[in-house]
């Protein structure tokens, strides 16, 4: 055996490989990074005088059963419609679970507007 014949090669090292799994896990680590449930909106407001403005707000939830809630207190749609009269709110916040039916819905959004309360917030979670 001739052993003189073999020509000893330089390891070479390609970087195309090394660039594209590098841009790989770039690229992974900016989506996890991004995929944020909250959207963030920076506003320069312009400044000025004046008093502070209390708005009147009532915030009611309903649960899957029908439950009308204020805070934690339980309210049948005619308690309500009483305590609406009293606190007279100038907008009112309506919060329903995902399971609600939509009827219970239905019924508070007629209720208000029997009432003559027109600024109503219908509160929904962002989807993922």
């Amino acid at each position: 055996m001739n052993f003189n014949d073999r020509r000893f090669k330089e390891p070479k090292l390609v970087v195309i490989p090394i660039v594209d799994v590098m841009l790989a896990v770039f690229l992974f680590l900016a989506i996890i990074a991004f995929n944020n449930q909250l959207v963030s909106v920076f506003v320069n407001l312009p400044k000025g005088e004046g008093k502070a403005v209390n708005v009147n707000s009532l915030s009611i939830s309903i649960d899957k059963n029908g439950h009308y809630m204020v805070g934690r207190k339980v309210y049948t749609l005619h308690q309500l419609a009483k305590l609406l009269k009293e606190k007279k709110p100038l907008l009112v916040n309506v919060m329903a679970d995902e399971k609600t039916p939509y009827r219970y819905v239905a019924e508070l959004l007629s209720e208000l507007q029997r009432l003559g309360i027109t600024n109503i917030n219908l509160v929904l979670r962002k989807r993922v």
